[in-house]
């Protein structure tokens, strides 16, 4: 049985999510919700699992264990420079956070096609919050400098806001 209605494809247009930029397995780090969630609801059966897929509560709190594993793994010997980092990537998350806010009221509203559409399409903002916070988060975590590296970032217009 297939779903009433058909999800897009949401990374499409995203940069960031194709092409793996970091050392490591950095990357998969930080999509692994979103892509996770995305294989989820493209085997439902329900648009009530569609939905559920993309819980944008369990989406904050696997994006807030991604951050603090790339901290960890940057800087697995410097705890000052692990929670400066950390921070420093929950700071650039912040329009991911407001749009994963944004799809739990839309996900309480979905009954009947209007509804599907503009949960669809803040599923796909949701996405590219991701995508524009992990271009960010890239210069931080290439960063060798640590704490300091934030510093400087902030005092030459970088990317911490």
């Amino acid at each position: 049985m297939t779903p009433e209605y058909a999800l897009p494809e949401f990374t499409r247009s995203l940069r960031a999510l194709a092409v793996p930029s970091a050392p490591g397995s950095d990357h998969d780090v930080a999509f692994a919700p979103l892509l996770e969630a995305r294989r989820i609801a493209h085997r439902a059966t329900t648009v009530e699992q569609q939905v559920g897929a993309f819980d944008a509560v369990k989406l904050e709190r696997q994006f807030r264990q991604a951050i603090l594993s790339l901290a960890e793994r940057k800087h697995a010997q410097s705890a000052p420079d692990r929670r400066a980092l950390g921070a420093e990537l929950e700071l650039l998350a912040a329009p991911l956070w407001r749009e994963l806010a944004a799809l739990r009221a839309a996900a309480a509203a979905v009954e009947g096609r209007e509804a599907w559409d503009a949960w669809v399409a803040q599923v796909q903002r949701v996405f590219r919050a991701a995508d524009d916070w992990w271009e960010a988060a890239l210069a931080p975590l290439a960063d060798p400098r640590g704490r300091r590296g934030a510093f400087w970032r902030r005092v030459l217009g970088g990317t911490v806001r």
